[in-house]
C-alpha cells in the first residue's frame, strides 16, 4: 500500500457476521502482526504465535451465530481497503445487572484491534472504533472498556482520541 491518502470510497468498515475461511486466514496473518510484540514481551500470557488451530478457534468465536435469547455475544468488524480486509476489531457485548451496585446496563469490551502493518496510520483503527461507538450509542446505556498492554502507545492514543480515559490499572501474575 502506498503512502497516498485513502479516499472514503477506498475504505469501508463492515460487520463480519459469517465464518469465511478466506477472511479467517487473513485475520490469522493480521493477528500475528498485531500480537507479535505482546507474545515477545509477555510470553507467559499468550499461547504460541504459531498455533493456527488455537488462533482459528479464538477468531471463529467472534463469528458464531447469534442467539437472540442470550445476553452475551462476541462480534467482529472489518476494515476493508479497496475490498481487501486490512484490519479488524473484536468485541464482546453483554447485559448485566451486577455492575458495582449500579443498575443493569450493557457492557462492551474491546477485545482486539489490529491493522495491517502496511496500512497503519491511514485511519483504519479510528474508523473501526468510530463504527463500534456509533453502534453502541443505539443502546440505552453502555460502559465500554478495553485493555491496553504496557508499551502500546498507539492503542492508548486511539482510546484517548475517542474519549476513553483510564480508570484503573490491571495487575497480573501467572502461576505455573
Amino acid at each position: 500500500m502506498s503512502d497516498r491518502r485513502l479516499t472514503r470510497e477506498q475504505m469501508q468498515v463492515a460487520d463480519l457476521n459469517k465464518p469465511d475461511t478466506g477472511l479467517i486466514e487473513i485475520m490469522i496473518s493480521l493477528f500475528r502482526q498485531g500480537q507479535k510484540a505482546h507474545h515477545e514481551k509477555f510470553p507467559e500470557m499468550f499461547g504460541p504465535a504459531e498455533d493456527d488451530a488455537a488462533i482459528t478457534s479464538y477468531l471463529s468465536g467472534f463469528f458464531k451465530p447469534r442467539n437472540p435469547l442470550r445476553k452475551r455475544s462476541k462480534f467482529a468488524k472489518g476494515w476493508f481497503v479497496d475490498g481487501a480486509l486490512s484490519g479488524y476489531l473484536l468485541f464482546q457485548l453483554y447485559q448485566t445487572s451486577n455492575v458495582f451496585y449500579g443498575k443493569a446496563r450493557w457492557t462492551c469490551f474491546v477485545e482486539d484491534i489490529v491493522i495491517d502493518e502496511a496500512a497503519r496510520g491511514k485511519g483504519g483503527a479510528s474508523a473501526l472504533m468510530g463504527s463500534l461507538l456509533a453502534g453502541i450509542e443505539q443502546l440505552d446505556e453502555c460502559a465500554i472498556s478495553g485493555t491496553v498492554w504496557n508499551g502500546n502507545d498507539a492503542s492508548v492514543a486511539l482510546f484517548e482520541k475517542h474519549g476513553f480515559r483510564p480508570l484503573s490499572q490491571s495487575f497480573c501474575r501467572v502461576l505455573k
